[in-house]
């Protein structure tokens, strides 16, 4: 009887420290953190810059209900010459220079990983799928990065997030 008694103890109280560590994850997840830095680890290597160039800009939204929402740019992408009658390479090019995409969010605290559930993107094969992010904090600062699988030139990628004050 002691022997079930100290099972059923361990097992509560093990499911509320990780109930707990999510909430603390999602507590610290929660908020605006505008984009530091992407990169890309090529297998030759040498680091690049992802698509959003040298400079890119964004913001990763986590909000308390679920929800989040991811908006990266380009800077330095083409200006229209006139954005009421802009050119399709124009239209073009601000499309290749930007990625967004929004929807519901999970946890998985024992794998460090966020999931990230698109509802709308910019890239229509985002919709619907699961997007795993392994996590990492660093003071005020999300990393974000993973190993790459299925590209022949890059071995992984790291996108560095701080936290808006």
């Amino acid at each position: 009887m002691k022997y079930v008694v100290a099972v059923v103890t361990f097992i509560l109280w093990g499911s509320i420290a990780l109930s707990q560590d999510e909430s603390a994850v999602r507590n610290r997840l929660v908020g605006t953190w505008k984009l530091v830095s992407t990169e890309e680890a090529l297998k030759d290597g040498t680091i690049r810059p992802m698509r959003y160039g040298a400079h890119g800009k964004g913001f990763l939204m986590y909000q308390a209900d679920g929800y989040m929402c991811a908006d990266l740019v380009d800077p330095d992408r083409a200006k229209w010459a006139d954005s009421r009658h802009r050119s399709k390479e124009e239209a073009l090019a601000a499309g290749e220079g930007t990625f967004a995409y929004c929807g519901r969010f999970e946890i998985d605290v024992e794998k460090q990983q966020v999931i990230h559930l698109p509802e709308v993107a910019t890239d229509p094969g985002y919709v619907d799928s699961r997007q795993i992010r392994p996590y990492r904090f660093e003071g005020d600062r999300l990393i974000l990065s993973d190993v790459v699988k299925d590209d022949p030139e890059v071995v992984s990628w790291k996108i560095v997030w701080e936290k808006v004050k």
